[in-house]
């Protein structure tokens, strides 16, 4: 499926929205359609490299949606 994600891909580099392809989810996981996500003080300290992260990295994990897809095993959760 494809999707779009912010990505960093230098220290200290902009924000760029980029399409990416995001397989189904597997064991355990959700698949969730995002309607709206924060990038926050921990994402920026991730591109400015105040947390040593391996780059690029897709970032912005506030996010809000619904529910799209249960992987196997998830029983908490529902379409």
């Amino acid at each position: 499926m494809q999707i779009t994600a912010a990505f960093v891909r230098e220290k200290n580099g902009p924000f760029t929205l980029e399409p990416l392809e995001l397989d189904p989810p597997s064991e355990g996981e959700i698949l969730v359609r995002i309607a709206a996500c924060g990038i926050c003080r921990a994402d920026l300290s991730v591109r400015d490299q105040y947390y040593p992260t391996p780059l690029p990295v897709v970032l912005g994990h506030e996010g809000a949606g619904v529910v799209e897809a249960v992987g196997k095993g998830v029983k908490t959760v529902s379409v």
